[in-house]
């Protein structure tokens, strides 16, 4: 039976490349959305299988509509990629001599942050009216960046809530694993994505740190599989593992990267309580 994704952010960048990879396979019916309609119809057009959405992630009720038709026409979701995110543009450390400074205009929060946790949240509901026969097999993945596991002093907004998707990600990763869902947050380093011009790109980050779309898309291919992975460092995660990961691609490789780790007996405590364990 034909399989059912969901991709915000998916009229280009890595949500229009995961969608032209799923779209090659004669399993999956592909659902991208994204705020500019011209590039959504181009793109949809262009590929077999796929349908476009214009809906802006901020807007719930928008959202939610659109997930509620895609469900009742399929009776199922199977994947749903959280990838929709903005760059930050705002000299956060920009100086005003007099007065009350201007507004910064955070809305970077609200797609980055608010957009994904309305997209999970609408994930778990139509996860759970989904056929039987696909728990186990359910996934939700979230575009993280690097800027998410590392301090970025460039953007320090646009890491804050990339670093709050990987909380995010670890807080109900073993909750949902529970109802069959795997739940996975990407966190690549510099991708050619239209976040930035190459230009802008090339006058930041050395051009031998691109990474090939290919292995951002190979990677996801490898989630959606269910099978055991193994990072480039050796370390193997079993399928029924593969829950709550923070996963950083790095050139042709990638990394499952662990929590902190703890180091006292209270802590120990906390951060049980913190999960609902005994």
């Amino acid at each position: 039976m034909t399989k059912v994704a969901l991709i915000t952010g998916g009229t280009s960048g890595i949500g229009l490349a995961v969608a032209k990879d799923l779209s090659l396979t004669d399993s999956w019916q592909v659902n991208i959305i994204g705020s500019n309609q011209k590039r959504g119809q181009e793109a949809a057009a262009s590929l077999s299988n796929v349908a476009f959405y214009q809906v802006d992630v901020r807007n719930y009720q928008q959202l939610a509509a659109v997930f509620d038709q895609i469900f009742n026409a399929a009776g199922r979701i199977d994947f749903v990629f959280a990838n929709a995110g903005r760059a930050g543009d705002t000299d956060f450390f920009a100086k005003c001599e007099t007065g009350i400074p201007p507004d910064p205009g955070f809305d970077i929060v609200d797609i980055n942050v608010n957009g994904a946790l309305y997209t999970s949240y609408l994930a778990m509901h139509y996860f759970r009216r989904s056929p039987k026969s696909t728990k186990g097999h359910r996934n939700l993945i979230l575009t993280s960046s690097i800027g998410g596991l590392y301090p970025c002093m460039l953007t320090p907004v646009y890491s804050s809530t990339k670093h709050a998707l990987v909380g995010f990600t670890r807080s109900v990763g073993e909750r949902l694993w529970e109802e069959g869902v795997r739940i996975n947050a990407l966190c690549p380093g510099v991708v050619e994505t239209p976040l930035f011009s190459v230009e802008a790109f090339t006058s930041v980050f050395p051009r031998e740190t691109f990474i090939p779309m290919d292995v951002v898309t190979g990677i996801i291919s490898q989630l959606l599989s269910g099978g055991d992975m193994v990072d480039a460092k050796g370390m193997r995660v079993a399928g029924e593992e593969m829950h709550s990961r923070a996963i950083h691609v790095s050139g042709e490789n990638f990394l499952f990267i662990e929590k902190p780790g703890i180091y006292d007996e209270q802590t120990r405590i906390t951060w049980a309580a913190m999960m609902g364990h005994e």
